[in-house]
């Protein structure tokens, strides 16, 4: 064996995949690092509570930021103290970057398997990321957050898949649950069924089974103690359930299949017809090549890894539509809580594309497969124009931080850097629960709680539903006392400016009454909100009133 040829080899393909790692990274950057940092997109909670973990002195008062770290465990030590370091802004542009090349080496090894092109798969990321799922809002590419390093894992573990590296799925799987017991978990039940179905043509046997199991168990380690409080901590003594929180008033948008857009099912029937189709001219043309006895070897080893990734895309969805059958008579949110819509409404969409791209490379041989590519390097130059100047209007906007890319008004960061500069730094302050998300991280002072900022466990999602109730004045046409039997319309998207609304038409006598029980002094609202209270601070957007010790507030 020439060894130095070999290497040679080895040397040049792995240049090779490094290159067009750094291709769809560079795509995906353009496209998303710069996007809502610290802003709309779950960084605004995640990276906050990381913060909090690594420095527990940081706001040591504040009720949400000093919840238990849950299944979020691992990412809050490494990421928490890369803040404590670099801060906020340096942490979600680092992170991204690593999460989308984490993303890409499972995009670029998994095209590599189906005999893909590069110019096709940057086509495919592009078209992608103009609309992550069919249903479900939910996103595999988005900011800095355990569930975008759990899909890069998982990724990693479709192609291990697709290889027959069954321990090295297991080992991926595992890690994708340790970082996100749902991402994870869910997908390594579908791998398990792929791999239970197709028993005999993944050269499946017991031990290798079991051997998948015990690789997955100790990998996910991490993630034990989350499930098992989630499973077997008990429920708050209360007339409501708090999967019914969770499900129908805060997250009825990932959830509940009725808050949806119409159009849903829509684009669920047009994603598979044209799977389907796309998997049974794949079919006729492997069986043509076969016939014509041309690089049957190559074209079967990649026609075998094409129909195991429509067999998990089809797989993928059993969940899904588990959770559409449930759902009529999931009245508090019992199974839905558990996002059986998650992994199968952007896995469709995904391997849609990537089949797709293959069929037309099929199709396209010789002179025209030249002109197919250079056509997708065309028509995707073109459609990166207007993501290109968004990319560079974002970072000249990099000097503002924090600022309109965060949706931090002038006004607030006038009123944080007032309570930073005159309040005692375990001064509780009362904030408008449905609005100015960033106040925690701006003021680094305890607030009441957030809509936006939500427990992952029973006991802080029931308290967080009490303090909701008492920032909007224990309005029952906001936030009713809601029995077992009795149904309400789902809120979501619109419940934050209801509970500000509320919050802004709280009395004298309720203000104080939330200042006694929350034990602080201070209470931020607009300037339209009269209060006989004394004002310490103005802006043109908002008050800051201040508790009076003996009064007797009318």
């Amino acid at each position: 064996m020439n060894w130095r040829k070999l290497n040679f080899y080895s040397i040049s393909k792995l240049y090779k995949i490094g290159f067009e790692v750094l291709a769809i990274t560079a795509l995906l950057c353009v496209l998303q690092l710069l996007d809502e940092n610290m802003s709309r997109s779950n960084e605004i909670d995640i990276l906050p509570l990381a913060k909090q973990y690594a420095n527990p002195n940081w706001i040591p008062g504040d009720w949400y930021l000093n919840q238990s770290p849950g299944y979020r465990f691992i990412f809050q030590i490494l990421i928490g103290n890369l803040i404590l370091a670099w801060g906020f802004l340096a942490t979600s542009i680092v992170g991204r970057i690593l999460c989308y090349c984490l993303i890409a080496l499972g995009l670029v090894l998994i095209k590599r398997k189906l005999g893909l092109s590069l110019p096709l798969l940057l086509l495919v990321v592009f078209l992608f990321m103009t609309s992550q799922s069919f249903a479900a809002g939910e996103l595999i590419i988005s900011g800095l957050q355990p569930k975008v390093l759990s899909y890069g894992f998982v990724l990693l573990a479709v192609r291990a898949m697709l290889g027959r590296s069954y321990y090295w799925m297991a080992l991926m799987l595992g890690l994708a649950t340790s970082f996100h017991v749902l991402v994870g978990g869910w997908s390594f039940l579908i791998l398990l069924v792929l791999l239970i179905l197709r028993w005999n043509t993944c050269r499946m046997n017991f031990r290798c089974f079991g051997g998948i199991v015990l690789i997955y168990l100790i990998a996910s380690s991490f993630s034990v103690k989350a499930v098992l409080e989630q499973l077997f901590s008990p429920n708050p003594e209360s007339s409501i359930p708090t999967s019914y929180i969770y499900v129908f008033l805060r997250l009825p948008h990932h959830l509940n299949p009725l808050s949806w857009s119409s159009l849903w099912w829509i684009k669920l029937i047009t994603y598979l017809v044209v799977l389907i189709i796309t998997a049974i001219l794949l079919r006729r043309i492997q069986q043509k090549s076969a016939t014509n006895q041309k690089s049957i070897y190559e074209s079967s080893e990649q026609y075998i890894a094409r129909m195991r990734l429509f067999d998990f895309t089809i797989i993928s969805l059993i969940p899904f539509i588990l959770g559409i059958a449930v759902a009529p008579f999931d009245s508090n949110g019992s199974f839905l809580q558990y996002y059986p819509f998650r992994v199968g409404s952007v896995i469709l969409p995904l391997n849609t594309y990537l089949l797709f791209a293959c069929l037309l490379e099929q199709i396209f041989v010789e002179k025209k497969r030249q002109l197919l590519l250079f056509g997708s390097i065309l028509l995707l130059s073109f459609l990166m124009t207007k993501p290109s100047i968004t990319f560079k209007n974002q970072l000249l906007s990099l000097s503002q931080f924090p600022g309109a890319m965060q949706r931090v008004s002038l006004e607030e960061k006038s009123l944080s850097a007032w309570i930073r500069g005159n309040t005692s730094r375990d001064a509780i302050v009362i904030s408008p629960p449905g609005s100015f998300d960033s106040f925690s991280w701006l003021t680094e002072r305890p607030t009441i709680a957030k809509f936006r900022l939500f427990p992952q466990n029973k006991l802080g999602i029931f308290e967080w539903y009490q303090r909701m109730r008492d920032l909007s004045g224990n309005n029952p046409s906001i936030l009713p006392v809601i029995s077992k039997e009795l149904k309400v319309k789902t809120k979501g998207f619109g419940l934050p400016k209801m509970l500000d609304s509320g919050y802004y038409s709280l009395t004298t006598a309720q203000v104080n009454f939330l200042m006694s029980k929350y034990q602080t002094d201070y209470f931020v609202t607009n300037v339209k909100h009269q209060l006989n209270l004394p004002i310490v601070y103005r802006n043109p957007q908002y008050l800051i009133y201040y508790k009076v010790k003996y009064s007797n507030p009318t």
